[in-house]
């Protein structure tokens, strides 16, 4: 088994979890993901925007990847507001409503805790 076959193997038991496959159907619904995820890309600034890098192409090149590590290790961050950012950035654009129902729903389940939407 390789580090890609780590990073996706689901964690059933944790409700954000359960999201990341999801939010990945959606980015490679947009257009946004072509072939494999791999690792994080670095970046320097908040979403990679002094980075040289669109808003689509963080969540594409190191936001999810980032969620499959977390998901791997069971290790999320405290408190995450991808939403907010992604309707910023998105707001208008077709097709994209799944996706910002699917960072909402994250937020939410990180933001409270490990048990939120638990049901």
């Amino acid at each position: 088994m390789g580090w890609l076959d780590a990073l996706r193997r689901p964690r059933a038991e944790d409700p954000r979890a359960a999201l990341v496959a999801p939010i990945e159907q959606a980015l490679r619904a947009l257009g946004w993901i072509v072939g494999e995820v791999g690792p994080p890309r670095a970046v320097t600034s908040a979403f990679g925007s002094d980075d040289g890098m669109s808003f689509e192409q963080w969540l594409a090149q190191v936001f999810l990847p980032r969620l499959h590590e977390a998901r791997a290790a069971g290790q999320w961050p405290p408190r995450s507001d991808v939403a907010v950012t992604a309707w910023r950035n998105l707001d208008g654009q077709p097709g994209v409503e799944s996706l910002l129902r699917l960072l909402a729903q994250l937020d939410e389940r990180i933001n409270k805790g490990i048990h939120a939407s638990r049901g």
